[in-house]
């Protein structure tokens, strides 16, 4: 505001303009308070001074990038102290003591802080298999086979083992009960992969047929080797885990081996390594709210074994943390009970969160009180695509409470006029158990491995034909993997959700009926 300079008029005399004054002087000020700010009417002049009181800033205004940043920063510290990796046996208890004493230092009246203790399988590779074979052909020549090439471990397929002069059984059919296993015991059990049965229950009627091993190859239209977790899906304490070695071999060394079957000779050693181990979920349920309808928010907090995970999903984490904080020292008020969850053992196979939702669906009455879920993983790929969980991909009955989580979730997105594209809500995070039991659920993440389309870089920027996480899943998710622009976009935009969801008093409502607004 500038100055305003009012000089003496030349047609006033000195004993007017003292007169002036004086009646200027006898005039009164007239103060009117609005909304925390002083509003200065001085009556003879006819101005009107705007002065800013001390109005308490919205809620939404506290939560800042650099804050979550610096929650980032000591979890990166944490991954360094810990094989530079917050998985289960590295850092991960110290990072859920981290987000603990965070919470407890100013939660206060806000929310309880607890864990959920449960039990996981850890299987570790401490080293490539090897594979060899004699009596392939004429001279019952020697063939040694190439790791990760030929043949692979499957992901906890079994323990260390070395076997010597062992025959092939070419197990018939879908391989999916146990008299297709007739003749295997003391052998390496010979599969092809099959659409009629899964690799599970392949390997597990081998190994109660007495198999030493099983190998399972591809079809011939898959060129990679598979993969895949050989354990029950949503493993729980005292389901039963493979001990024998399990392969997967590609169909070329596959259809030899099957045609080979009454000369060859396998030699196999495996170097693997089966835990069972204890880790948690941390909870901070609100006190105040309606029980009746619970939200859960949720990021999962390890990393893999072989890096940090600051994108993933340190980024996810930190912003849920912050929120939390944000709303804690705000004493924010909510209708409705929300549940702020940091989910463990998701990168083995979501197996907290399926804890979390196990738990409470053996009780009915609890069940029905969890209303919506909304997950965040991995916010800040330096190479990002802002995505919103499709509603409509959800399972057909989830599809219209599902789709308006993602309507939410998009309204702070219009607000900053950024663009945004749904991605389908399938598999891989930890929305799915809340899916599988009936929850709605949504969620927005940035990406990971996949490669970002021209399409994508004119919309959003970045690099075309390149990864939206170069380091998905690899040491180099580093604090400088991590875009602060996407981190604050997407923070932003769950706060907004979060926030909206916790204080209307329509809940129930709103997620049933596609035309009822969300109100509070």
């Amino acid at each position: 505001m500038s100055a305003v300079s009012h000089e003496t008029s030349p047609l006033l005399s000195t004993r007017d303009e003292q007169n002036v004054a004086e009646s200027n002087r006898k005039r009164r000020r007239s103060l009117l308070w609005i909304g925390g700010s002083v509003v200065v009417i001085l009556v003879g002049l006819g101005l009107v001074f705007l002065v800013k009181g001390s109005e308490k800033k919205p809620v939404f205004e506290e939560l800042k990038t650099e804050a979550i940043f610096g929650h980032l920063e000591e979890l990166y510290a944490i991954a360094l102290k810990h094989n530079n990796s917050r998985s289960i046996t590295n850092g991960y208890r110290a990072s859920a003591e981290y987000v603990q004493s965070q919470l407890q230092s100013v939660a206060g009246d806000f929310c309880d802080v607890s864990t959920q203790e449960f039990k996981v399988p850890i299987w570790s590779e401490l080293k490539e298999p090897e594979l060899s074979s004699t009596g392939i052909g004429q001279g019952n020549s020697f063939v040694q086979y190439q790791a990760m090439v030929d043949f692979r471990n499957f992901r906890y397929g079994g323990l260390g083992a070395n076997l010597k002069d062992q025959q092939v059984h070419v197990v018939e059919g879908t391989g999916c009960q146990l008299k297709n296993h007739r003749g295997v015991k003391g052998k390496l059990a010979l599969v092809q992969a099959n659409t009629a049965c899964d690799l599970w229950n392949i390997a597990y009627y081998s190994e109660m047929s007495g198999a030493s091993g099983v190998m399972i190859y591809n079809d011939p239209t898959r060129k990679e080797l598979m993969s895949n977790r050989i354990r029950i899906v949503a493993w729980e304490e005292g389901d039963p885990l493979i001990s024998i070695p399990v392969l997967s071999l590609s169909n070329s060394l596959g259809m030899t081996l099957s045609h080979n079957e009454e000369t060859v000779r396998l030699n196999l050693k495996t170097y693997n390594s089966l835990t069972i181990e204890s880790t948690i979920n941390v909870l901070c349920a609100t006190k105040d709210g309606d029980e009746k309808d619970t939200i859960v928010v949720g990021a999962h907090l390890d990393s893999v074994p072989g890096g940090p995970g600051m994108v993933d999903n340190g980024s996810g984490a930190t912003s849920l943390l912050e929120i939390a904080l944000v709303l804690a020292r705000d004493n924010f008020k909510v209708q409705n009970k929300v549940v702020f969850a940091w989910w463990g053992a998701e990168e083995i196979g979501l197996l907290g969160s399926r804890h979390y939702v196990r738990q409470i669906a053996k009780d009915q009455h609890k069940k029905k009180q969890l209303a919506m879920n909304i997950n965040f993983d991995m916010l800040a790929s330096p190479n990002y695509v802002p995505y919103v969980h499709d509603g409509k991909t959800a399972p057909k009955e989830l599809v219209g409470p599902s789709s308006k989580i993602d309507h939410l979730l998009i309204e702070q997105f219009d607000k900053e006029n950024e663009p945004y594209k749904y991605t389908r809500m399938t598999a891989g995070s930890d929305f799915l158990p809340f899916l599988l039991e009936g929850i709605p659920s949504g969620g927005v993440l940035t990406g990971a491995g996949q490669r970002k389309s021209e399409e994508e870089r004119i919309l959003f920027g970045g690099f075309a034909n390149a990864p939206l996480d170069p380091c998905y899943h690899q040491s180099c998710d580093t604090l400088d993997n991590v875009s602060k622009k996407a981190l604050g976009l997407m923070s932003r935009a769950a706060f907004h959700a979060i926030t909206k969801v916790a204080r209307a008093d329509n809940l129930r409502e709103w997620l049933a009926n596609k035309d009822v607004q969300l109100s509070s």
